[in-house]
């Protein structure tokens, strides 16, 4: 996708293509059942999580910064995105396609993360010596030195600009970059990245640089290991990896909090298209919330759970305004938005819109029965534990707990908290922090006055 770099080479040998199968196959199997947990900080400062694994010889590394969208400078949105982007691009020791040919013939899978808050690389290699040392070189390689070429800056700006120009055509993109914009007017959130035009075209590779050493510094990431290791060599590799970093301030960078006075708007934006495309939020929850278990398993009743959802029983299965609705909170490192979305004949978009508020304001004044509660835990439970049974995901997950401070017994908890919700807590975390009374709506599709029949 557009938010992870892209890794190449021209051809592979028979050797590379072996290992390119061999963590494939890996990837396939079970996480082993014997875990074992070690958190620390590195010399230089940078927050560690390893978790020790024997079944498979794979060792999967991230790195994260607190530099993703949210920390973009105003007039300069999408440099966040473009520096990651870039690491890959060319070191003062190698160029472009050197490095791709290097992690080519290490048969390692190297990738991204971007979203609001953080930018970082992924790492999969075999746990083998030599392989693995070879792709850690890499990597440390474009952590110490990446050099931003200029005429490689120019071809991504121009392909940047022209995935723009196409997904500004998108209705649900519209709605979606309309509904940030509008929920955090004046707070980085309101930025998804992308960028504009004018914005893209501003970033030089002196941008880049400067954005590189301010936040990719030790201090400001978090790094995660899973794999087939020892302690010790683990310990080596976060040393390896922080060293390469730049040193910066001893602070890692914070947010301000969002307004919590949401303003109450609708927004009615005229689209070709077919379909009305519907969101509906208000702000949520932040990670670590005390509120967020009793919240999401209220979302899973409202509209979470797909076709055992209010929202789909009465809007798809009842009335056929719509193939398919769901609602989500999107817990960040500040507020994160809680989101309705679908989407709707243009004819129906009032009805399904004003149905679509009706039921989630009667939910959050009534609450959930006892037993969609128990059913909602059972699914949260069973589906948790489906999702924690490789490294990759194991690495997901204790990722987002380095990097937003989470308990490191998260993952072990997470049955017994969810378990623990009581009906009452889930009441009362539905009128403290979802009255519903003012929302951001936007509605992309119809002409603003076929819309408004209703004045």
């Amino acid at each position: 996708s557009d938010d992870e770099p892209g890794y190449f080479t021209k051809e592979y040998t028979v050797r590379e293509i072996v290992l390119f199968c061999l963590l494939s196959l890996f990837s396939s199997f079970g996480f082993a059942d014997e875990e074992y947990r070690h958190q620390w900080t590195t010399s230089g400062g940078t927050k560690v999580i390893f978790i020790q694994t024997s079944v498979l010889p794979i060792v999967d590394v991230s790195i994260d910064f607190a530099a993703g969208a949210a920390f973009d400078p105003a007039g300069k949105e999408g440099l966040a995105r473009f520096t990651l982007r870039l690491l890959d691009k060319g070191t003062e020791a190698s160029d472009e396609q050197q490095l791709a040919e290097r992690l080519a013939g290490t048969g390692s899978q190297l990738g991204g993360t971007f979203d609001l808050d953080r930018s970082g690389l992924t790492l999969r290699s075999l746990a083998f010596e030599d392989e693995l040392n070879d792709s850690l070189s890499v990597v440390e390689e474009m952590l110490h030195a990446p050099t931003f070429p200029t005429e490689i800056l120019d071809r991504e700006i121009k392909s940047g600009i022209a995935s723009l120009n196409e997904s500004v055509k998108r209705p649900g993109t519209v709605a979606s970059r309309t509904f940030y914009e509008q929920l955090y007017p004046d707070h980085p959130y309101r930025s998804t990245g992308v960028g504009t035009e004018e914005s893209l075209r501003s970033l030089t590779s002196g941008d880049l640089s400067s954005f590189y050493k301010r936040f990719y510094r030790r201090t400001n990431g978090v790094i995660t290991i899973v794999g087939d290791l020892t302690l010790t060599r683990a310990t080596e590799i976060s040393e390896q990896l922080s060293d390469a970093l730049p040193i910066g301030d001893e602070a890692p960078e914070k947010l301000i909090a969002p307004d919590i006075g949401v303003i109450d708007r609708e927004t009615v934006i005229y689209n070709p298209a077919s379909q009305a495309h519907i969101r509906i939020g208000a702000l949520g929850v932040k990670r670590g919330d005390p509120d967020y278990l009793p919240l999401i398993l209220a979302n899973q009743i409202l509209g979470g759970g797909g076709m055992t959802s209010i929202l789909y029983d009465e809007l798809r299965e009842k009335r056929g305004l719509t193939y398919g609705v769901y609602s989500y909170f999107s817990p960040l490192r500040a507020e994160g938005p809680f989101v309705i979305s679908f989407q709707t004949r243009k004819d129906q978009a009032r009805d399904a819109l004003d149905l679509a508020m009706e039921l989630a304001r009667q939910f959050v004044r009534e609450g959930p029965t006892l037993e969609q509660l128990q059913n909602a835990k059972r699914y949260f439970i069973g589906a948790f534990a489906l999702n924690v049974d490789s490294n990759a995901e194991l690495l997901d997950y204790y990722s987002t707990i380095g990097f937003y401070g989470l308990p490191l017994d998260y993952i072990d908890s997470f049955s017994q908290r969810v378990e623990s919700v009581t009906l009452e807590e889930v009441n009362d975390a539905l009128k403290r922090r979802l009255t519903l009374e003012k929302t951001i709506r936007i509605i992309v599709g119809p002409e603003a006055e076929f819309l408004r029949t209703d004045g």
